[in-house]
């Protein structure tokens, strides 16, 4: 599950571009996902995004983040999203039952969301490695991610299919362990 940490709030509030450009790449996709699968377009889930970092902006100074009430941050982020949506979408004139039903339910993203989106952040993070090369990304999509044979793969890249495994096991290792510092580092507040 995707937590949020001490020192990211820490740096959300004051001002660190470099945190908020972090909140963004690992939010901002769920924010998205979740909204749209309750019926929003991606343009208005965008822009409702955007008012919501807009919002956060405003309140993130004086907010105080309690470790004991787990989740609270996830559910006032979610609900300011899912604020901004329904503006939205009453701004767009659209269907009153559809704005009434979104706004009484509330919208947070199921825990099958979490663990995805905990794994494409790894993916993404994993990825970024200079050391990882390109064609190991290659490989690792096709036969992992789309689910190509692995002598397809192999063939098509110019490798053997022993290399493709081995590419396989080191970057799927390389993704847990980065997924387990991401839970490690939610858990302990960096």
């Amino acid at each position: 599950m995707l937590e949020t940490t001490d020192t990211l709030l820490k740096g959300l509030a004051e001002g660190n571009e470099n945190r908020w450009a972090r909140f963004y790449r690992d939010y901002a996709p769920l924010m998205e996902q979740t909204l749209t699968k309750r019926g929003i377009s991606h343009a208005d889930a965008e822009e409702a995004i955007q008012d919501t970092l807009l919002e956060l902006v405003k309140i993130m100074p004086t907010y105080k983040y309690d470790k004991a009430r787990k989740g609270a941050f996830h559910s006032l982020l979610f609900k300011i999203a899912q604020n901004k949506a329904v503006d939205r979408m009453r701004k767009a004139k659209a269907n009153a039952e559809k704005i009434a039903r979104f706004a009484a339910e509330p919208v947070m993203p199921s825990e099958e969301d979490w663990r995805r989106e905990t794994f494409n952040i790894a993916l993404r993070r994993v990825f970024a490695d200079p050391l990882v090369g390109e064609a190991s990304k290659i490989a690792f999509r096709r036969h992992v991610q789309q689910g190509e044979s692995a002598e397809t793969v192999a063939a098509e890249l110019g490798i053997t299919t022993n290399n493709l495994y081995q590419i396989k096991n080191r970057l799927k290792q390389r993704i847990a362990d980065e997924v387990r510092a991401i839970m490690r580092d939610s858990l302990d507040g960096n």
